[in-house]
């Protein structure tokens, strides 16, 4: 099991922040060695390509699953389908997946963001290949970690010009950085850490004249395309896959996230006015979150299968693989974010540390929420075309349940307000009104599916009855208004399911199976016992045997200096200030 992996056992949290980037590099390996991918299963969208994202070991390092999805479904994706014509490309996709060299995929840039059709870097038709270049700050790749600790490669799309005319964005293949560094002309500058994430070499790329063989061009063909936005939608099919498979791992971390919070407020007690103590998990402010998460986890987890088999299948339309793709990434990262920050939250100080999981995995699902397509962007998307009836999608199961009802009615309100509108969609009042409803009537449509899927799955009923509580809290004034659940209706009906629910909640959590790959120190005594054990420390005896000695504090070599000690006896905190002026 790759959480067995030496790797994925040290303690990252000790260590500086380049040594946990080049500890992501190290797991990135053993994941590909441990996986195995081959072609086949990337090409396919095989069931071991989509396991893979769903193991565990990934939620504790989601750098390391950021390196696996560009490396494997966005570079080696992109090129897949080209091996059979480009044989020249066989040596090179057998390194990528041997691990012996990174892929990368460089899309969007600094000054566009999403605005992918007016990207500007720019890769012109010469003689003998092509020159690949960044014309100003502005058009430099954004995010893909490019940084030389390994040798990289990239899919890089660029504008075509061939004699001074604008021949589409096409994608191009090209070395970033070798065993000795950054290729010549190659620029790639290191961003900060971001806030509270998982540590990866982030990174703003730029190309300055770089000289590309013709075998670099990966596009359909050096013609003027007649239509740009279907040709790089067709380039960029690989992002709608990531949708899926990021969304895998934002369903572990709340499997992980459930058992955690569990085990913890089963054993963390408090002792009131009463004689003997009590565990935190008796309190209903407790059980509320972690009820919900738990349920939630369940009836996703049921929901998946299907998803992957309609995402895969050759009878549907690529609009509705594309669309299904967007109701799922909605759902799962509107649901797990807001119930990963609960949750934290009622671990008290300790859900504030990354090392405890909870925290650094919704930091991690909030960058996924703008990458692979923003959720916002592709919610408001998606919906408007099913308003505009360009296609429809699939009916939930059970559409007669509760929470299909409401996807209906919201579906059917935001329909009338459009026919009311003179300009259609091009109307003011569509921005004004409708698009703000976009997301909430996606998500409303994936509860929908997900509750339909786990009924049919058989899930536990008090985990289907609170994850109908879940949905319903998401747009409570509908419920209220229309669906009979007025506020004081709601809390029996969500008192009833948490009451059927809590004495099986040990066994709703231990059912995901993610207990062995929890490295979090809180998840028992012990754990947290030895956890402490290789903390620096620091304490009078010590520095004093220390100062004899010339040692450094204890477990030193795992942290970073605290910079000179600031002495309040005897000693000045300021050339012109000194301690006695204080008496």
């Amino acid at each position: 099991m790759l959480h067995d992996h030496p790797s994925f056992r040290e303690r990252a949290e000790l260590q500086r922040y380049d040594e946990q980037v080049g500890l992501v590099y190290q797991r990135t390996l053993a994941a590909i060695l441990t996986w195995k991918l081959s072609l086949e299963d990337v090409e396919t969208c095989s069931q071991r390509f989509w396991d893979m994202h769903k193991d565990p070991a990934l939620v504790l390092d989601v750098g390391c699953a950021n390196v696996l999805a560009c490396h494997y479904n966005l570079f080696l994706g992109t090129v897949a389908p080209l091996v059979r014509r480009r044989k020249d490309l066989t040596p090179l996709v057998e390194r990528a997946l041997a691990g012996d060299i990174i892929g990368n995929f460089l899309l969007t840039e600094v000054g566009h963001g999403l605005d992918i059709l007016n990207i500007e870097t720019t890769a012109t038709k010469v003689a003998d290949g092509f020159v690949l270049n960044t014309p100003h700050p502005a058009a430099a790749k954004f995010m893909p970690p490019t940084t030389p600790l390994c040798p990289k490669i990239a899919v890089v799309f660029a504008r075509l010009i061939v004699d001074n005319a604008d021949h589409g964005i096409h994608p191009f293949l090209v070395h970033t950085s070798d065993a000795h560094g950054m290729c010549p002309g190659i620029v790639s500058q290191l961003l900060p850490p971001r806030s509270g994430t998982s540590p990866l070499d982030y990174a703003i790329t730029s190309f300055h004249h770089v000289h590309l063989p013709p075998s670099a061009f990966l596009g359909a063909s050096l013609d003027v395309p007649r239509d740009h936005h279907s040709l790089l939608q067709g380039y960029i099919w690989r992002t709608i896959v990531g949708q899926v498979s990021m969304s895998l791992v934002a369903l572990t971390g709340m499997k992980m996230t459930a058992y955690l919070g569990v085990l913890y407020s089963l054993r963390r007690c408090v002792r009131g006015t009463g004689p003997s103590d009590v565990p935190i998990m008796s309190f209903r402010t407790q059980q509320l979150p972690l009820l919900y998460t738990t349920a939630i986890a369940h009836v996703l987890d049921a929901w998946t299968p299907a998803v992957l088999q309609q995402f895969t299948s050759a009878d549907l339309a690529t609009p509705i693989r594309r669309s299904l793709a967007i109701v799922y990434k909605t759902t799962m990262c509107r649901l797990a974010t807001q119930y990963y920050r609960e949750v934290g939250e009622r671990l008290g100080a300790q859900g504030t540390f990354g090392h405890n999981i909870i925290n650094k995995i919704e930091m991690d699902m909030r960058g996924f929420i703008v990458a692979e397509g923003d959720l916002t962007v592709l919610s408001i998307s998606l919906y408007s075309q099913l308003l505009r009836n360009k296609y429809a999608l699939p009916s939930p199961k059970h559409a007669v349940s509760l929470l299909a009802r409401h996807s209906d009615a919201v579906y059917s309100r935001c329909a009338d307000l459009l026919g009311s509108f003179t300009e259609g969609h091009r109307d003011e009042q569509f921005n004004n009104l409708v698009l703000p409803q976009c997301q909430r009537g996606v998500l409303a449509l994936g509860c929908a599916y997900a509750y339909g899927c786990a009924r049919d799955a058989g899930v536990p009923e008090p985990m289907l009855e609170l994850f109908e509580c879940a949905a319903i809290k998401q747009d409570p004034s509908w419920y209220s208004e229309h669906g009979g659940l007025p506020e004081s209706v709601f809390m029996l009906k969500e008192d009833h399911a948490v009451h059927s629910a809590l004495p099986h909640i040990r066994e709703y959590v231990d059912s995901f199976g993610v207990e062995a790959s929890i490295t979090a120190p809180i998840v028992s005594s012990e754990t947290w016992e030895s956890w402490v054990e290789g903390l620096q420390t620091y304490d009078r005896i010590q520095e004093e045997t220390n100062v004899s000695t010339g040692t450094a504090a204890r477990n030193s070599e795992h942290s970073p200096s605290l910079g000179p000690k600031i002495e309040a006896e005897g000693h000045s905190l300021h050339p012109d200030f000194d301690v006695a002026d204080l008496d």
